[in-house]
């Protein structure tokens, strides 16, 4: 399992919306270090981690979601939850297989009639497996092109001088 990105330059004596952007973005980055491999099929491992990373982002959006505006950021949060729910399904569908081919190489032999119901499982797990990776990748593809990142980074960045929610809500 990938190892998360260490954060620097975290104010320990700052505000929580200072930090907030810091953080949010490092783990946003490690999401994107495994971009590359959403489009090889068979980096198994590589699209796990992505998982992972994504699942990383998200509960680090639920911590800092009072330091972000409201509509931006649950549009964007649905996105990465949505990403790490598909990945998720791909990673289920990696896991059982191999389970159910070892099962079945070692049950078939003493219980010849596993074979045929185990190997229509496997074959119906791999559907579901090729199914769920189009899935994400075209899903992957849409959030690429409407510019998922540039959109997810300016919301790191308070615009026209606004103050963050969580300044706003400490100085009342």
């Amino acid at each position: 399992m990938a190892k998360a990105l260490p954060i620097y330059a975290v104010n320990s004596s700052g505000a929580l919306a200072e930090n907030a952007p810091l953080i949010v973005h490092t783990r946003l980055e490690e999401v994107y270090r495994f971009a590359r491999y959403v489009h090889d099929v068979e980096r198994v491992d590589e699209l796990h981690n992505m998982r992972i990373a994504a699942k990383r982002l998200r509960y680090t959006m639920e911590i800092f979601a009072p330091c972000f505006p409201d509509a931006e950021f649950t549009k964007i949060y649905n996105q990465v939850k949505s990403v790490q729910e598909r990945i998720g399904d791909i990673h289920d569908c990696d896991v059982r297989i191999p389970l159910l081919t070892a099962f079945r190489d070692a049950s078939a032999t003493d219980r010849p009639e596993y074979k045929v119901g185990l190997d229509n499982l496997i074959a119906a797990e791999s559907a579901k497996r090729d199914t769920s990776y189009t899935d994400f990748v075209r899903y992957w593809e849409k959030l690429q092109k409407q510019g998922f990142k540039r959109q997810f980074l300016q919301l790191l960045v308070p615009t026209d001088g606004a103050e963050r929610k969580e300044d706003v809500e400490i100085a009342n």
